[in-house]
């Protein structure tokens, strides 16, 4: 499943501060050894504010529009940053 992993995250990525939602989840995935591909969304969206309505391919894939989103290799996905970083410690990588 190393490979099927796909983070999409907003254009900040892993570079914002420690407590931004889409950096967590990079920090909890790489902290549990997982390999994953990083999907950026959009940008121009701060905090998701003008963003509903914006992302039609994710509300497909995940049947909403807030970032971050892991799409699982099975096609489930897991949505936000705080049940991401739980899926991460409960479901070591490499």
């Amino acid at each position: 499943m190393a490979n099927d992993l796909i983070l999409y995250t907003c254009e900040i990525d892993d570079g914002g501060a420690k407590i931004h939602p889409c950096r967590r989840a990079h920090d909890a995935l790489r902290e549990a050894g997982h390999e994953y591909e990083t999907v950026i969304m959009d940008s121009n969206r701060p905090l998701g504010w003008g963003a509903k309505g914006t992302r039609p391919e994710l509300k497909r894939i995940s049947g909403q529009e807030k970032l971050p989103v892991l799409k699982l290799g099975d096609g489930s996905t897991v949505n936000g940053s705080g049940k991401i970083v739980k899926w991460a410690k409960a479901t070591p990588g490499a």
